[in-house]
């Protein structure tokens, strides 16, 4: 599915952004900031799709009459992991942490720890990279039209 390939491309990019920001002065530098909050707005994406998941999950317990206690109670530090990260992109609708690179840097550590790269799908992935891109490139047009990037003029 693709919202799954959000948090690998999140994983990619992100180091590489965050590399260039620190090096690079100027236009490219407001840019990585810019393309950096807005992908950091895109993971929220793959936050509704884990909670998609999970309540999927639910029902399919629900439907073999187990228990989702006891699931709860074998799996609570995974269970905690994926709150943390179903949670934690939403508050990258604060312009202060959309833009804060240690913000993003605590995301990127915890997209690793849970989901390790053997676990990632790269199933089609010219596909995968060629949808990212264009959602990518959309949610950076509607950020700009809206005014919300970082390094953008404030309406007057």
């Amino acid at each position: 599915m693709f919202p799954e390939f959000i948090k690998t491309a999140y994983c990619v990019l992100v180091p590489l952004l965050l590399l260039l920001s620190l090096t690079t002065h100027g236009y490219p530098n407001r840019l990585c900031w810019n393309l950096l909050a807005t992908i950091n707005i895109l993971l929220i994406i793959h936050s509704f799709f884990l909670v998609w998941q999970l309540k999927s999950i639910y029902e399919l317990t629900k439907a073999f009459g187990m228990h989702s206690g006891s699931f709860l109670a074998d799996n609570y530090g995974l269970f905690t992991r994926l709150l943390l990260i179903i949670l934690l992109p939403l508050l990258s609708l604060l312009r202060w942490f959309r833009i804060n690179r240690w913000y993003s840097l605590s995301l990127l550590i915890l997209l690793f720890w849970v989901f390790p790269v053997p676990t990632w799908n790269l199933f089609d992935l010219p596909i995968k990279i060629a949808a990212f891109g264009c959602l990518w490139c959309a949610a950076y047009a509607l950020f700009w039209l809206l005014n919300l990037l970082p390094y953008q003029s404030p309406p007057r």
